[in-house]
């Protein structure tokens, strides 16, 4: 159950088509309550016969992704104004022709004298609704993209966001204040600006002071009271804790700015009774700013929580990628030192070539294999590489194939991804090989998936450990792409198949 959830938010994350079915569903709501007889068969009626109309909406939309891989951006902007602009015109050129059979009037609460205006202000609502939301769908994907790369964003956090509302709502009351001491001046003209200035200086540094007292509240509330009381002595000790510290700083907090000028002059109701320890509101509004804070609060601290618990993950799985990178290989170049030692000491002619492959191969592993990402074709060599030079050290026959159906070599893939097969065939199934021996490998890449399959032929008795190789594999693998990809493996006599499947490739 919890898979299909995930499996469904992420179709809401990363599509937008589920948006504008909604829109068509809100339509069919209002549609059904204007209606004689309200029922489920009309309300999914209209559902469905907006969506039709709007079809090609609703397939730019499914595809948009795709969309924006594919085509080239002038291509794509003219397919955007005409799914969005071009395509509603012409259905509000012809509205006439097909409405009154779609949306037969006569059914609506109006009556018919009003079918054309009906009609009219109909289509034009639900035209002008796909536009609007379109065009917010793009500014909010640009909005977020343009937000990461804004530094002060990401520091930008619960206290100092409260801290603006604040200084935004002193910035508004001290406008208003100002305005009201001004309002039956004389003076006019530039002189009445310049006078304003001063007033508002004034009320300014005055209302600031009010707004830090208020603030004072969510700040105790928020830094101390929660994560001290609440989360540690439970919801009783907290409950009396904020209680106890309205009745105690509200009551000097008013008698405190009760004698302000600005509270003087505009006579502030709620401050102005010397009598009373208490404003008027009775401690109402300070109970509900701390009131109200805490499921903001603890929300944030729970997103604060879970990012740090994220990054942490991200930090250790990047960081157990890298040991297990370091791992790969050492049986391989341990055992092609020997060889080269061995044609060293009878002065073999292949010892050169031998070095210079061998020197190739190692700064692939070592500067390649810290890389984030290689290109296909870098890693397809590597192998290439690595079997040509293991075919010059085992002087036996060996079938060798390898088949590639790949749309594009570019495509960026993890380091070190295939070796491990072709290393465990040699190791396992062509160096104890007392007979002629055969390794096929295969890629396939179609810009949909990524297949990998490396077959190579097995000695009947084969007592070797597996070893790290593939359980090293397994783990990348289920770090970098958790629930995303395959490994199969069928073990027979004489034959050993390992397939390596990552469906809906992106890296």
């Amino acid at each position: 159950m919890n898979r299909y959830l995930k499996n469904i938010t992420a179709f809401l994350s990363d599509n937008t088509v589920w948006i504008y079915l909604t829109l068509f569903l809100l339509f069919s709501f209002l549609l059904n309550n204007s209606m004689l007889i309200e029922d489920w068969g009309n309300y999914l009626f209209y559902a469905g016969g907006l969506s039709f109309l709007y079809m090609p909406v609703l397939l730019y939309a499914f595809f948009r992704e795709y969309l924006t891989k594919k085509l080239p951006a002038w291509l794509l902007s003219l397919l955007w104004f005409f799914t969005f602009i071009g395509y509603p015109f012409f259905l509000f050129l012809i509205r006439n022709s097909f409405l009154p059979d779609l949306f037969p009037s006569d059914n609506y609460l109006h009556g018919n004298e009003d079918i054309p205006v009906f009609f009219y202000s109909f289509l034009l609502t639900v035209n002008a609704s796909i536009l609007a939301t379109e065009l917010a769908i793009l500014f909010n994907t640009h909005f977020i993209i343009w937000l990461k790369n804004r530094r002060w964003f990401a520091q930008l956090d619960l206290d100092k966001m409260m801290l603006v509302l604040a200084s935004l709502i002193v910035c508004f009351f001290t406008l208003w204040a100002t305005i009201e001491q001004l309002e039956d001046n004389t003076i006019q003209g530039v002189f009445i600006v310049l006078k304003a200035i001063p007033f508002f200086v004034i009320n300014l540094f005055q209302l600031a002071l009010i707004g830090l007292g208020y603030y004072t509240f969510y700040y105790v509330n928020k830094n101390y009271l929660i994560p001290e009381i609440l989360s540690k002595k439970g919801l009783v000790y907290y409950s009396f804790s904020m209680i106890g510290f309205i009745l105690v700083v509200y009551p000097i907090f008013v008698s405190l700015i009760r004698y302000l000028p600005v509270i003087q002059e505009l006579q502030v109701d709620l401050f102005t009774d010397n009598t009373r320890p208490f404003a008027k509101d009775r401690g109402f509004v300070p109970f509900l700013i701390m009131f109200f804070s805490v499921p903001v609060i603890v929300a944030m601290q729970w997103y604060e929580q879970s990012s740090q618990i994220a990054n942490l993950e991200k930090e250790k799985s990047a960081t157990e990628l890298n040991l297990l990178k370091q791992q790969i290989n050492p049986h391989f170049f341990f055992n092609t030192l020997n060889n080269l030692y061995a044609l060293s000491i009878v002065k073999d002619k292949q010892t050169p070539e031998v070095i210079m492959q061998l020197s190739e191969l190692m700064r692939y592993v070592i500067y390649k294999g810290k890389e984030e990402t290689v290109s296909l074709k870098e890693e397809i060599k590597y192998i290439e590489d690595y079997i040509q030079l293991q075919q010059i050290r085992l002087h036996k026959k060996l079938d060798f194939r390898f088949d590639k159906q790949i749309e594009n070599e570019e495509l960026a893939i993890p380091p070190l991804l295939f070796i491990t097969f072709v290393e465990n065939a040699f190791k396992h199934g062509i160096e104890p090989a007392e007979n002629d021996c055969f390794l096929h490998l295969a890629l396939k890449s179609d810009g949909q998936q990524l297949v990998f399959t490396c077959e190579n032929s097995m000695e009947e008795k084969n007592t070797a450990p597996v070893g790290i190789g593939l359980q090293n594999l397994r783990r990348r693998m289920a770090l970098r792409f958790p629930n995303q990809h395959e490994i199969v493996i069928v073990e027979k006599p004489n034959h050993f198949k390992a397939t390596l499947r990552i469906p809906d490739f992106t890296v």
